[in-house]
């Protein structure tokens, strides 16, 4: 899925920055680029998420730059977890809409064949007696 890719890539950028080691070492940049074409994920109460700044990617020249950066990219994903999780629930709820519909509709339907299935007994049952009699 391409969140979970999402997700997973910032994980390894926060590795990266807490050790230190430039991002994009570890992926080649098609791959990066065949993963955000990848990102076409419909939803009508999100954005597309952006490449992230030129800055958050650099190496920080101090700790309390590369701290900042950790509480940022922390921040990103945290957020997009939490886009994630109201996107489940409204999955959720019109999922459990639709099974209510069908069934309700199903329902209904087996309702009326077994009306239909009475009244075809009680008419068989009628036919019987006035050939027995």
């Amino acid at each position: 899925m391409n969140i979970e890719a999402e997700i997973r890539d910032l994980k390894r950028r926060i590795a990266a920055l807490e050790a230190d080691v430039p991002p994009g070492s570890g992926t080649s940049a098609r791959r990066r680029a065949r993963t955000r074409r990848r990102h076409t994920i419909p939803a009508h109460n999100c954005t597309r998420q952006e490449d992230p700044p030129a800055d958050t990617l650099r190496a920080p020249a101090r700790g309390d730059d590369l701290r900042a950066q950790i509480r940022f990219l922390q921040a990103e994903v945290n957020d997009d977890l939490s886009a994630l999780n109201v996107e489940i629930g409204g999955f959720r709820r019109q999922a459990n809409d639709h099974f209510a519909s069908a069934h309700h509709t199903a329902r209904a339907h087996h309702d009326s064949l077994q009306r239909a299935l009475t009244g075809l007994t009680h008419l068989l049952e009628r036919l019987l007696t006035r050939l027995d009699a």
